[in-house]
Protein backbone atom coordinates (compact mmCIF):
# COMPACT_ATOMS: atom_id res chain seq x y z
CA UNK A 1 0.00 0.00 0.00
CA UNK A 2 1.42 3.37 -1.01
CA UNK A 3 1.87 6.29 1.38
CA UNK A 4 -0.92 8.32 -0.28
CA UNK A 5 -3.34 5.43 0.18
CA UNK A 6 -2.29 5.01 3.84
CA UNK A 7 -2.80 8.74 4.48
CA UNK A 8 -6.24 8.65 2.84
CA UNK A 9 -7.17 5.61 4.93
CA UNK A 10 -5.99 7.27 8.15
CA UNK A 11 -7.86 10.46 7.30
CA UNK A 12 -10.97 8.41 6.48
CA UNK A 13 -10.76 6.63 9.84
CA UNK A 14 -10.50 9.94 11.71
CA UNK A 15 -13.43 11.34 9.71
CA UNK A 16 -15.52 8.20 10.35
CA UNK A 17 -14.79 8.44 14.09
CA UNK A 18 -15.89 12.09 14.08
CA UNK A 19 -19.13 11.18 12.29
CA UNK A 20 -19.99 8.40 14.77
CA UNK A 21 -19.20 10.74 17.65
CA UNK A 22 -21.45 13.42 16.15
CA UNK A 23 -24.38 11.08 15.50
CA UNK A 24 -24.17 8.83 18.57
CA UNK A 25 -22.51 11.13 21.11
CA UNK A 26 -19.69 8.61 21.57
CA UNK A 27 -15.91 8.93 21.81
CA UNK A 28 -14.45 6.95 18.92
CA UNK A 29 -10.86 7.30 17.73
CA UNK A 30 -8.52 5.48 15.38
CA UNK A 31 -7.53 2.07 16.66
CA UNK A 32 -4.08 0.52 16.61
CA UNK A 33 -3.12 -0.23 13.03
CA UNK A 34 -0.50 -2.96 13.09
CA UNK A 35 -2.54 -5.89 11.74
CA UNK A 36 -6.14 -7.00 11.36
CA UNK A 37 -7.97 -8.64 14.21
CA UNK A 38 -9.92 -7.82 17.37
CA UNK A 39 -6.84 -6.19 18.93
CA UNK A 40 -6.45 -3.68 16.08
CA UNK A 41 -9.82 -2.30 14.92
CA UNK A 42 -10.00 0.64 12.53
CA UNK A 43 -11.98 2.49 15.22
CA UNK A 44 -11.99 2.03 18.99
CA UNK A 45 -14.20 3.72 21.52
CA UNK A 46 -17.41 3.67 23.52
CA UNK A 47 -19.07 0.74 21.75
CA UNK A 48 -16.83 -2.25 22.58
CA UNK A 49 -19.44 -4.60 21.09
CA UNK A 50 -18.93 -3.06 17.66
CA UNK A 51 -16.13 -3.79 15.17
CA UNK A 52 -15.98 -1.05 12.52
CA UNK A 53 -14.11 -1.60 9.27
CA UNK A 54 -13.66 1.81 7.60
CA UNK A 55 -13.44 2.05 3.82
CA UNK A 56 -12.81 5.48 2.26
CA UNK A 57 -12.77 4.71 -1.46
CA UNK A 58 -14.72 5.40 -4.62
CA UNK A 59 -15.68 1.80 -5.42
CA UNK A 60 -16.33 -0.50 -2.50
CA UNK A 61 -16.29 -4.26 -2.87
CA UNK A 62 -18.97 -4.72 -0.23
CA UNK A 63 -18.88 -8.46 0.42
CA UNK A 64 -15.09 -8.69 0.75
CA UNK A 65 -15.24 -5.70 3.13
CA UNK A 66 -17.96 -7.39 5.22
CA UNK A 67 -15.92 -10.60 5.22
CA UNK A 68 -12.87 -8.67 6.47
CA UNK A 69 -14.93 -7.03 9.23
CA UNK A 70 -16.32 -10.43 10.33
CA UNK A 71 -12.86 -12.06 10.20
CA UNK A 72 -11.29 -9.27 12.28
CA UNK A 73 -14.13 -8.94 14.83
CA UNK A 74 -14.09 -10.73 18.17
CA UNK A 75 -16.89 -13.30 18.59
CA UNK A 76 -18.88 -10.92 20.84
CA UNK A 77 -18.58 -7.98 18.41
CA UNK A 78 -20.95 -6.95 15.63
CA UNK A 79 -18.95 -6.47 12.42
CA UNK A 80 -19.93 -3.44 10.33
CA UNK A 81 -18.44 -1.62 7.36
CA UNK A 82 -18.50 2.17 7.33
CA UNK A 83 -17.96 3.57 3.83
CA UNK A 84 -17.77 6.94 2.14
CA UNK A 85 -16.92 7.87 -1.44
CA UNK A 86 -15.93 11.40 -2.46
CA UNK A 87 -18.79 13.89 -2.14
CA UNK A 88 -21.09 11.26 -0.60
CA UNK A 89 -22.38 10.73 2.95
CA UNK A 90 -21.07 8.03 5.25
CA UNK A 91 -23.04 4.77 5.16
CA UNK A 92 -22.88 1.69 7.37
CA UNK A 93 -23.39 -1.85 6.07
CA UNK A 94 -24.18 -4.76 8.34
CA UNK A 95 -25.23 -8.33 7.64
CA UNK A 96 -28.98 -8.45 8.26
CA UNK A 97 -28.42 -11.42 10.58
CA UNK A 98 -26.45 -9.05 12.86
CA UNK A 99 -28.97 -6.20 12.79
CA UNK A 100 -30.62 -6.98 16.14
CA UNK A 101 -27.20 -7.38 17.78
CA UNK A 102 -26.17 -3.98 16.34
CA UNK A 103 -29.31 -2.34 17.75
CA UNK A 104 -28.60 -3.94 21.14
CA UNK A 105 -25.04 -2.54 21.16
CA UNK A 106 -26.31 0.95 20.31
CA UNK A 107 -29.13 0.69 22.89
CA UNK A 108 -26.61 -0.28 25.59
CA UNK A 109 -24.47 2.72 24.69
CA UNK A 110 -27.44 5.09 24.72
CA UNK A 111 -28.53 3.73 28.11
CA UNK A 112 -25.05 4.50 29.49
CA UNK A 113 -25.27 7.97 27.97
CA UNK A 114 -28.63 8.46 29.69
CA UNK A 115 -27.12 7.33 33.01
CA UNK A 116 -24.26 9.82 32.59
CA UNK A 117 -26.78 12.56 31.78
CA UNK A 118 -28.62 11.98 35.03
CA UNK A 119 -31.15 9.35 34.06
CA UNK A 120 -34.33 9.37 32.04
CA UNK A 121 -36.15 12.53 31.15
CA UNK A 122 -34.60 15.41 29.19
CA UNK A 123 -32.60 15.30 26.04
CA UNK A 124 -29.89 12.62 25.76
CA UNK A 125 -26.38 13.93 26.23
CA UNK A 126 -23.40 12.12 24.77
CA UNK A 127 -20.47 10.76 26.72
CA UNK A 128 -18.38 13.75 25.66
CA UNK A 129 -21.17 16.17 26.61
CA UNK A 130 -22.42 16.28 23.01
CA UNK A 131 -26.11 16.07 22.20
CA UNK A 132 -26.42 13.39 19.50
CA UNK A 133 -27.69 14.86 16.23
CA UNK A 134 -31.01 13.77 14.80
CA UNK A 135 -30.43 11.63 11.75
CA UNK A 136 -32.01 13.21 8.63
CA UNK A 137 -34.89 11.05 7.50
CA UNK A 138 -34.77 9.11 10.77
CA UNK A 139 -37.50 8.62 13.34
CA UNK A 140 -36.88 11.93 15.10
CA UNK A 141 -37.17 14.13 12.01
CA UNK A 142 -40.15 12.40 10.43
CA UNK A 143 -38.75 13.40 7.04
CA UNK A 144 -38.24 11.25 3.98
CA UNK A 145 -34.73 11.55 2.58
CA UNK A 146 -35.11 8.65 0.16
CA UNK A 147 -34.78 11.10 -2.73
CA UNK A 148 -31.21 12.02 -1.77
CA UNK A 149 -28.32 10.03 -3.21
Amino acid sequence: MGSMSKRKGAAGEREAAEKLNEVLGTRFHRGRQYHGGPESPDLAGDLPGLHVEVKRCERLSLYPALFQARRDAAPDQVPVVMHRANNRPWVIAVDVADLIRLLDVVDECRAKIGDLAGGAGGEPVGVAGVVPAAVPGGCESGGDDSRRV
